[in-house]
């Protein structure tokens, strides 16, 4: 990990690939481990309101994930009721989010942490300012990346994509997650997981099997799946400080 900074970022291939359960289950792991974990989903876009105001509903998971060891503020600064990009939601609000205000959120919040996860906004295209994408703030951060993908039909374009992204940029790629999103699963995605290896080099690849919705909120039973699902190598190698 970066020692100035202390984190991993979680970022997709799309939207509504499984980061959000991801990012839960390691930020539980972490803290089960005994690491002071920080988790911060920064940009929360398609927030309900609640008692008047808005209500980033991943950003509290992942810090009820935490063990609040960060307030709702300090994992979720930035919130909108659009569900579209950063950038469209806060332009429609008549709002902007610029680059260093939401670097310096970040690092102040990761320097308190033996690990701080970062869980992105959509997929690393996904505009936040003008000529400043998800990528962009991976790469202002230096952080590491873990890439969550679909086991779907697409996914293996979609994950090669976005690894040519990330790696162009010399962003250190730290795994794959291949994430079975629905319980029904298409005959293609028994080869998905080979498929892509063979195509990533040495990076790991991991298959995280459907969660079911008596698991999907529960932190505790997400980081067990993690520990069932993904070998202890790989997850000592996401969690070290």
């Amino acid at each position: 990990m970066n020692p100035a900074g202390k984190g991993i970022f979680i970022t997709g291939t799309d939207t509504g690939v499984g980061k959000t359960l991801f990012a839960a289950a390691l930020i539980r792991l972490a803290a089960v481990c005994g690491l002071a974990v920080k988790a911060l989903k920064p940009i929360e876009t398609g927030c309900p309101i609640r008692s008047g105001v808005l209500f980033p509903e991943d950003g509290a998971f992942l810090v009820e994930a935490s063990e609040h060891r960060v307030s709702l503020d300090e994992c979720t600064p930035f919130r909108f009721s659009l569900p579209a990009s950063p950038y469209r939601a806060a332009a429609l609000e008549g709002k902007r989010i610029f680059a260093s205000d939401l670097v310096e959120h970040i690092l102040s919040v990761a320097e308190t942490a033996d690990l701080a996860v970062v869980e992105g906004a959509g997929g690393l295209m996904a505009p936040i300012d003008d000529n400043f994408m998800m990528v962009d703030l991976i790469k202002r951060l230096e952080f590491p990346v873990i890439l969550v993908a679909r086991t779907r039909l697409g996914t293996i374009n979609h994950t090669l994509l976005s690894i040519e992204a990330l790696s162009r940029r010399d962003i250190r790629i730290e795994g794959i997650v291949l994430s079975q999103c629905t319980p029904d699963r298409g005959p293609e995605e028994d080869f998905t997981l080979d498929d892509v290896e063979r195509n990533v080099g040495d990076i790991p690849v991991v298959l995280l099997p459907f969660v079911s919705a008596d698991y999907a909120r529960d932190p505790a039973r997400l980081a067990q799946k993690l520990i069932d699902a993904i070998p202890g190598a790989t997850l000592h190698r996401w969690l070290q400080p």
